[in-house]
């Protein structure tokens, strides 16, 4: 009998402890947070809102049908009329404290919202937005994080202007902002008790979201990035960012993040902390932080931090931009305001470095060459344009006669305009000559002409000791700066691509051939601890100055372009290597030592053709020491036979990639 009652005391105990348990599950609602924007609403919450949508997306419930509930874990909204109400549904929530009335002050959309426990057992938590119109009916989008439920209820949260600056020099946010100074007084029902609260939501974005993929990391939230100028460390291993009226979900703020890639020696974190009411900052550790990009989506809501070398590799749109116009106007007040409107949102950065401004466009695929040479040749301001891959296009402004003041981007994104103030003559510094020259490839006639300008740009961002003013040699090609890091770094080429099939002998194609070998080159690289970028890792068209471009914005140790020979004499065959920089000459004799070597002619019954000095495009452009290896005849009908063999590949990589680690050392 004992035994009994004991068992029943434990299953109370039990049964009463799970259904406090199950209690617990609720998402505690503790109070509305209003903007003062008038733009967005947060029920903030205590516990973890599960929800049915991906934790690194935000998707809105879609329409406003009460006989079509739309669910994210059971949340539904549907509209009642006389008055307009826009009516929530909180289930498994529980309201703390007592039902409330809220009379909002300011707003263009809200006249009141009536939150309160509409059900117990099911527990749901009822919010009625009352709504001065109709038409704001279709404003609405409910959000979930986890930890707060997010009412928006403007296509923007941006502030009141069509142009809001993205970034500034000192987070000045006066100009162009006008706030709603949207605020609430709240009745508790109860005990007829009113409390006025001040907007604490004092934001034109809210960070919500972390998420990491293979080569970055994604900051994501609702309105619009505002960012501070970058402060970095003099040794170049921190930078430090803030983001102006911003605010940051408690869930992710205070903590650090590792920023993935797959090339184990890039290692970055990324902290994240609530500054103060009004800033969020973010603190960027790794070797060298100018290598590194802060990317605004289109949309202007997410910001994608990744190493220069991953972000010119990806592809941020299958449609990009094109150039509408570039307009350059001077203000009464000494403004020199730099326009660019493009067809279509486009992604972008911008950065400070040697005295110079740069906006780079990610999904830029024509920078309209003509249009900008008449907007920009006979302004005294000498600014560039370099096409930095087929997809991306780097805008460089000179700040050597003018200091910075703010860059503004309209609320669609078509258009960025950057805004700059004249320096006094006593502050402009006369530019010193003869400082580097850049190579610029000009086609006329089918004829490669060069010429030589004044190099102002550093696309490697090593810091100078300007204090010491040391001449540079100038010299054709760039050197490398002996301050680099020691990590080495090949690019692989695999020679045409695409629509361009190069050679074809008895039905295979000498691209195919190629990308085969540079594949199993680059994974024997990596496993020696190298880095190896590809031009192509897919049957896709480049151009050369695809190749060119994107070899000079890596600035590896050495390029080395694979290809396989042709000719109509059937009966040629043997191994080539081809140079035309006198700084590549070593290279070429280093790895063609491996690659023709008497243990391989024998082995592959073939000769050594040699090395010659060559002018292809490629190994003409490049400016890291560069290579074209001809790793036999297509046209031969032996030599074709063997090129085909997985085996044949095999051993030709090991012979490249062994010519290579000798070069490197």
């Amino acid at each position: 009998m004992n035994l009994i009652r004991i068992i029943t005391i434990i299953l109370f105990f039990i049964f009463t402890f799970a259904q406090r348990g199950f209690c617990a599950d609720d998402f505690r609602i503790k109070n509305l947070i209003v903007d003062n924007s008038d733009k967005v609403i947060l029920i903030q919450g205590k516990g973890n809102y599960k929800t049915t949508q991906s934790a690194s997306s935000y998707t809105p419930i879609p329409g406003n049908n009460p006989n079509s509930v739309n669910l994210i874990n059971d949340i539904s909204t549907f509209t009642i009329t006389s008055p307009n109400r826009y009516v929530i549904d909180i289930p498994n929530a529980t309201l703390e404290n007592a039902s409330r009335t809220y009379t909002i002050n300011n707003s263009d959309t809200l006249t009141n919202i009536i939150m309160s426990q509409f059900s117990v057992k099911p527990n749901i938590v009822r919010v009625v937005l009352t709504c001065k119109n109709m038409d704001d009916f279709k404003k609405f989008s409910i959000f979930s994080n986890g930890s707060n439920i997010i009412i928006k209820y403007k296509q923007n949260i941006l502030d009141n202007s069509i142009q809001y600056k993205f970034y500034t020099p000192t987070g000045d946010m006066t100009q162009n902002t006008i706030p709603q100074d949207t605020g609430m007084v709240v009745k508790f029902n109860n005990n007829d008790e009113t409390i006025d609260l001040t907007p604490r939501f004092q934001t034109k974005y809210y960070l919500s979201q972390i998420s990491q993929n293979t080569d970055g990391i994604i900051l994501r939230g609702l309105g619009s990035i505002s960012y501070q100028r970058i402060e970095y460390s003099f040794d170049n291993t921190k930078a430090v960012i803030y983001l102006d009226n911003a605010a940051v979900a408690s869930r992710i703020s205070d903590k650090i993040y590792k920023i993935p890639s797959l090339k184990k020696d890039l290692r970055a974190t990324l902290a994240i902390q609530k500054y103060n009411a009004r800033k969020v900052k973010l603190t960027l550790s790794a070797d060298n932080v100018r290598d590194y990009r802060f990317i605004i989506s289109p949309d202007g809501q997410s910001m994608f931090i990744s190493h220069r070398s991953y972000v010119i590799n990806t592809t941020f749109s299958q449609h990009p931009s094109i150039i509408k116009d570039y307009k350059v106007a001077t203000t009464a007040n000494d403004y020199r305001v730099f326009e660019f409107l493009f067809d279509k949102s486009v992604a972008y950065d911008v950065f400070e470095y040697n005295n110079n401004f740069y906006l780079d466009v990610n999904n830029l695929g024509d920078y309209n060459e003509q249009l900008f040479k008449n907007t920009f040749n006979n302004y005294d301001i000498k600014v560039e344009a370099i096409k930095i891959s087929s997809d991306k296009t780097r805008f460089i402004i000179p700040m050597d006669k003018m200091n910075f003041a703010y860059a503004n981007v309209e609320s669609n994104t078509k258009s960025i305009k950057i805004c700059f103030k004249n320096k006094p003559s006593s502050e402009i510094t006369p530019k010193k000559q003869d400082q580097g020259l850049i190579v610029v490839q000009n086609k006329t006639d089918n004829k490669d002409e060069v010429t030589a300008k004044s190099e102002n740009i550093n696309v490697n961002y090593i810091p100078k000791d300007e204090d010491k003013n040391e001449e540079i040699k100038t010299s054709k090609f760039r050197k490398k700066d002996s301050s680099l890091s020691s990590m080495k770094k090949v690019v692989i080429d695999p020679g045409h691509g695409g629509s361009d099939s190069g050679a074809i002998g008895g039905g295979i194609y000498e691209k195919n051939l190629n990308l085969e070998v540079a594949k199993l080159v680059q994974q024997k690289l990596n496993k020696k601890g190298i880095y190896v970028y590809m031009t192509r890792s897919k049957d896709e068209t480049l151009t050369l100055e695809d190749r060119v471009n994107f070899s000079n914005e890596i600035d590896p140790d050495i390029y080395v372009s694979i290809h396989t020979n042709s000719t109509v004499q059937e009966d040629a065959f043997g191994l080539e290597t081809h140079y035309f920089k006198d700084d590549s000459l070593d290279l070429a004799k280093t790895i063609h030592a491996s690659f023709a070597s008497e243990k391989n002619l024998k082995k592959w019954d073939t000769k050594d053709r040699g090395v010659f000095k060559s002018r292809f495009y490629v190994i003409n452009h490049t400016e890291a020491p560069s290579i074209l290896i001809e790793m036999g005849f297509i046209s031969n009908l032996n030599e074709r036979a063997l090129l085909i063999k997985k085996s044949h590949q095999d051993d030709i990589a090991d012979a490249i990639v062994e010519g290579i680690l000798e070069y490197l050392k």
